[in-house]
């Protein structure tokens, strides 16, 4: 089989065997491909639960039970500050 990648690819593909992660092109296709499906594999196996969730999701935007995103973020980071604190 012959693949051909766009210019951005290509371009992924030798940052990647300059870094030293992989010895070739096949090395970084394969990876890829594994990850591919591998993810793949999850969305199949958590259909069910990912649609649940997308709901409950889609339920709250409904009812206006969101917060926007800067808020969100500074509630992330107060978070992380606190698990740092105790060491967690």
């Amino acid at each position: 089989m012959t693949i051909t990648l766009t210019a951005d690819l290509e371009k992924f593909v030798a940052e990647q065997l300059k870094s030293g992660s992989f010895q070739s092109a096949e090395d970084v296709i394969a990876q890829s491909l594994g990850m591919l499906r591998a993810q793949e594999h999850f969305i199949q196996s958590n259909r069910a639960e990912l649609r649940e969730k997308i709901e409950v999701g889609l339920k709250e935007i409904r009812d206006g039970d969101v917060i926007d995103g800067k808020e969100s973020i500074r509630q992330i980071r107060q978070k992380l500050r606190l698990r740092e604190r105790d060491g967690r």
